[in-house]
């Protein structure tokens, strides 16, 4: 950054850098996400804007009541969070809210997210560290909503019929995927596989390599 403009510099040499005017005041933060590859800047204007690397402006927020002091995106790039006095704000990749909490810790000046994107530290104002846990995640296949309700438990309701199945696991739950009758539910220690047709007898296996970053359900084949 220099001031209130953003500099990409190439590593060829003589090479010519990307800048462009990215706030009315200086900015403060800069988070650049590896998966997706889009900026997220904030500043002393009070707006967080989210850009590509071409420096094309994707989103602006509204103007918060005080500066951005951190930024940081998750490690898949589908979410950032946004800290500010008293303010931590859960965005996705677009730039939309998607919740704010209003807490008592003064400033947060840098968040980090856990490697599997479910848990965020924030360093605060006033000395202590914050710590936040990813939930109210959704997923939906047919007649079937699936929401995550707490770190360690999950709701399954049939619309159509209005059954509702609570599941709860002895550890956090860190991805889930639902489709093809199926459910897939993967904590820090286990993987849990449900027939969406009973959710009483889930096979599950020890998770032994790691935790997992990402579920992908096929016909026939589900992958870690």
């Amino acid at each position: 950054t220099n001031g209130k403009t953003l500099v990409i510099k190439p590593l060829a040499p003589n090479t010519k850098s990307n800048r462009w005017k990215a706030h009315e005041g200086l900015i403060l933060k800069v988070a650049w996400s590896l998966n997706n590859g889009q900026i997220v800047s904030g500043g002393e204007d009070c707006r967080y804007k989210v850009w590509d690397t071409y420096g094309r402006q994707m989103y602006c927020s509204q103007l918060h009541e005080y500066p951005i002091t951190s930024l940081s995106w998750s490690p898949s790039g589908e979410l950032f969070a946004v800290g500010a006095f008293n303010t931590l704000r859960l965005c996705d990749k677009i730039g939309w809210s998607h919740s704010l909490e209003k807490l008592n810790t003064g400033s947060i000046y840098s968040t980090a997210w856990s490697s599997d994107g479910i848990q965020l530290a924030g360093a605060c104002a006033n000395g202590l560290v914050l710590l936040a846990h990813l939930i109210e995640r959704r997923l939906e296949w047919q007649n079937l909503e699936l929401v995550q309700t707490s770190r360690k438990s999950v709701t399954v309701k049939d619309v159509s019929s209005e059954a509702i199945d609570k599941l709860e696991y002895p550890e956090r739950v860190i991805q889930m995927a639902l489709g093809y009758n199926h459910l897939v539910i993967a904590t820090s220690a286990q993987c849990h596989v449900y027939s969406t047709y009973n959710f009483n007898t889930p096979i599950i296996f020890e998770l032994k390599e790691g935790s997992v970053n990402l579920i992908l359900l096929s016909e026939k084949w589900v992958y870690l």
